[in-house]
């Protein structure tokens, strides 16, 4: 029977070569140095804040030595590691599926993926700011022993989260309704925390952070505690939807009734793939995630700038948004093909199929701009932008970057699953696909920001609409070229839609 050591030895080397196995490694190499750069960039912020913090507590707080503020605030820097999380935590479920079938404990594989995750580099990202902090503010008073045990401390803290964060992922990846869980736990702690006559919260905190860099046991004990119940129920869940998925477990309910959506009949070939492209949002479970998760996005941002400051800034207010109306378009636009990659084939043998396929896209995707529209409606009453702004940023999302989005249709050759999480595979980025996205975020913003300096802002409104009128009405022609692009590299993608049905 294969040790412990040995398992955790082997599964690291497996997790080490699985990049290098895929067929889109070249590709990703590229996105990789991009964000491998912006992480860098981000660690050298968190070494600023760091220093900043010591500062700027001090001047708010003149009675409080600076570590009391932080512990105080320790719920806020929990908070942000869960959301920050989002972008780099992969869930150990993602990777146990090829290994099931395997005469190896599926216990012992599952506990040290969860291991793995625990001594994960990403626990210690926090130490960047934790570490010239503590040093700062605490080193003065407790000497090194008292700066290590803060840090101790809080890397314990950062492992809870990691564990919690794991849980409320594969719940989430079940249903979007448990999004409502850590919203509900967050928003009672920054409740406790804004009520000073009784704010529990904000002094357990600090009584907890003054225990670490004491080094008082019952502060340590505490948190491991809680580390291996969250550590326990990372364990079920994972295990749960583990033997759900492989054994197609999942309650199928009683169809009472289906649309066939027959008002899409009368517009022929184009309605047809309307049709499939309204079934493929409303029925795969991945792009059925990925629209929830852009729609609570546009709300969130939505309120934020209609009822507090944080966005009254120029710059901010057009980025928000511009956002809005690009969210559910980016998300979707962004994998053009990738999803039709299970069943291109087929459409490949039917002739012109794949531009009434682009036209069906754009059709819907400019049908779903209706939602951030109503959505505005809340910062327009409350006079934060123009309704002018608003059928500004909307016809420029559905022209320019909309165009530049479907250009990836071209371009992108990774198959992706529309149903299973358990792979980790569904991610087909490369270096342009990551500057296509990024520029639909920021290029209008780019293109607004100066003709507003330029002109008045009225006059630049209008410039922006002309300019996204321009793409809107000639999107006939912008899409058959496309189309005849994609056609003439058909085979190439073909050649990596089948690849990575494979590796799948």
């Amino acid at each position: 029977m294969i040790s412990s050591f040995a398992l955790f030895r082997e599964l690291r080397q497996l997790r080490k070569v699985a990049d290098k196995r895929h067929p889109m490694y070249d590709q990703n190499r590229f996105a990789k140095y991009f964000m491998g750069f912006a992480i860098a960039l981000w660690l050298v912020y968190l070494v600023m804040f760091g220093f900043l913090f010591i500062g700027l507590f001090s001047e708010i707080f003149p009675s409080m030595e600076p570590y009391h503020i932080l512990n105080k605030g320790m719920a806020y820097l929990l908070m942000a590691d869960f959301l920050m999380r989002f972008t780099m935590t992969k869930l150990p479920v993602q990777e146990i599926k090829p290994l099931v079938l395997l005469p190896v404990g599926k216990n012992r594989v599952l506990r040290t993926y969860l291991l793995m995750s625990g001594m994960s580099i990403n626990n210690l990202i926090w130490m960047f700011m934790l570490v010239p902090f503590g040093f700062g503010t605490l080193f003065k008073y407790f000497g090194f022993v008292g700066v290590l045990g803060f840090l101790v401390g809080y890397w314990l803290l950062m492992l809870m989260n990691n564990y919690w964060h794991i849980a409320c992922r594969t719940l989430m990846n079940q249903h979007i309704l448990y999004v409502l869980i850590p919203i509900a736990v967050y928003a009672l702690l920054i409740v406790g925390l804004l009520v000073p006559e009784t704010n529990y919260i904000g002094n357990f905190c600090m009584e907890l952070g003054e225990g670490f860099f004491l080094w008082e046991w019952q502060a340590y004990l505490g948190t491991i505690a809680a580390i291996v119940l969250m550590f326990g129920l990372c364990h079920m869940l994972q295990k749960r939807v583990v033997y759900k998925e492989l054994s197609k477990t999942e309650v199928v309910k009683k169809i009472k009734k289906v649309s066939e959506y027959k008002f899409l009949d009368r517009f022929g070939e184009v309605g047809e793939y309307v049709r499939l492209e309204i079934k493929l949002l409303t029925r795969n479970k991945v792009p059925r995630s990925q629209f929830y998760m852009g729609l609570g996005i546009m709300l969130m941002f939505s309120a934020l700038l209609a009822f507090t400051d944080v966005y009254d800034g120029t710059f901010m207010r057009y980025f928000v948004t511009i956002y809005n109306f690009a969210v559910l378009g980016v998300l979707v636009l962004s994998q053009t093909m990738s999803y039709e990659g299970n069943y291109l084939d087929g459409l490949m043998s039917r002739k012109e199929s794949i531009l009434n396929l682009l036209r069906a896209k754009y059709y819907v995707q400019c049908a779903l701009l209706f939602i951030p529209l109503v959505i505005m409606i809340l910062p327009i009453t409350e006079g934060k932008i123009s309704l002018l702004s608003a059928l500004a940023c909307f016809f420029l999302t559905s022209g320019f970057t909309f165009w530049m989005l479907m250009q990836l249709a071209v371009y992108n050759k990774l198959t992706l699953n529309l149903n299973t999480k358990l792979t980790g595979k569904n991610s087909g980025g490369n270096f342009f696909q990551t500057m296509i996205i990024m520029a639909g975020f920021f290029g209008p913003v780019i293109i607004i920001q100066p003709l507003i300096t330029l002109l008045s802002e009225t006059t630049a409104l209008l410039v922006v609409l002309c300019i996204g009128l321009a793409f809107t009405l000639t999107h006939p022609l912008w899409l058959r070229n496309i189309y005849k692009r994609f056609m003439a590299r058909r085979y190439e993608n073909m050649e990596g839609f089948r690849a990575s049905i494979t590796n799948n």
